[in-house]
């Protein structure tokens, strides 16, 4: 229905707030991890580069992630931006949890220096080493040094718009 009110994955109502941040254009990435024999990643839209030197970039991730226990005790994260046309692939990353699926099972992926899956169709990946983390509310500000990176795809990155990312219920 036209008047009903859309909610985040998390449950929460969209508010003017969530609109205001969403105009900024910002890249949609996956998130990748791993911890003994256990891979996991998530998509992502909240990350940044943060200093030249040494270079550090940092990811926020919600608590209740299954990625966010990983990464705090792997202290390893990849950062796979992804391109134009791979809004299918950061869904399948976004909207199932790694406790119950193995996401990477059926994606092509290698591994750089931290031993964390790099997504083997994307436009680039940075490889990193946590270094700090900062609590920031209902996420974690993982500042990872970055140990690796490159341009490995062709093509322009997939832009970040909440409205993309949204179930609409059909009804059926």
């Amino acid at each position: 229905m036209e008047d009903e009110k859309n909610c985040t994955r998390h449950g929460r109502e969209i508010t003017d707030i969530d609109r205001a941040f969403d105009v900024q254009v910002r890249g949609v990435a996956v998130i990748t991890t791993s911890l003994g024999q256990k891979l996991n990643g998530m998509s992502a839209a909240w990350i940044s580069r943060v200093s030249e030197q040494p270079f550090l970039a940092m990811v926020s991730v919600w608590k209740k992630n299954f990625s966010h226990q990983l990464i705090s005790q792997s202290r390893i994260y990849a950062i796979n931006y992804l391109k134009e046309g791979q809004q299918k692939l950061a869904i399948h990353f976004g909207r199932q949890s790694g406790r119950d699926v193995d996401k990477l099972k059926n994606v092509p992926y290698f591994t750089d220096k931290t031993g964390a899956p790099i997504l083997c169709d994307c436009l680039a990946y940075l490889d990193c080493k946590v270094v700090a983390e900062l609590d920031a509310g209902d996420h974690t500000i993982f500042l990872g040094e970055v140990l690796s990176g490159k341009v490995i795809g062709e093509g322009h990155g997939l832009q970040y718009r909440l409205s993309d990312y949204i179930e609409v219920d059909s009804g059926s």
